[in-house]
């Protein structure tokens, strides 16, 4: 009996430990989206592609050109990017169907300018991994992450979505 409640106490002091891992990690990202999201820097394009052109970091390559979306990867993980060109940059409307939909444990947050709109949705996918999704008006990019890769995920997608130029 006293085993059982010794290993009880060490799951639930490690499971206490993970939710304040990822609360921290949560709110570090949030952080940094609202600063680089309120500063006037931007990735200046390097990658022309059908309908738009935009910053594309070292690590990703080119999977697929759509119409409307595009897929890059770092290694076997893909990022997905989205243009809704119909959606000025102000435009909440990715972020308005977020709200709505029924999740769990999603982690919504916005920010707002007088011209822009952006928003981060994380939401917990699998045991290892969360669903990013990251929009600035029309334009949102998605990918799945770890815990520890989503700072960086986070980063590279905010600047490819705020270089976003559409030709």
């Amino acid at each position: 009996m006293c085993k059982s409640a010794l290993l009880l106490s060490f799951f639930f002091v490690t499971l206490t430990g993970c939710m304040q891992t990822e609360e921290k990690v949560l709110n570090e990202i949030e952080r940094k989206l609202k600063d680089e999201f309120l500063s006037n820097e931007v990735k200046e394009t390097n990658t022309e592609l059908r309908s738009i052109k935009v910053y594309i970091p070292e690590e990703l390559e080119i999977e697929n050109e759509g119409t409307n979306n595009y897929i890059f990867t770092d290694g076997s993980r893909p990022f997905v990017l989205f243009i809704n060109e119909f959606e000025a940059p102000n435009s909440k409307w990715f972020f308005e169907r977020l709200q709505s939909e029924q999740h769990d444990d999603l982690h919504l947050r916005s920010f707002e300018s007088a011209d822009e709109f952006v928003y981060l949705a994380v939401e917990k996918y699998d045991e290892e991994d969360y669903e990013v999704q990251i929009g600035i008006g029309g334009i949102k990019m998605s990918t799945l992450s770890e815990m520890d890769q989503l700072e960086e995920d986070v980063e590279i997608m905010l600047e490819m979505v705020k270089s976003v130029e559409e030709k």
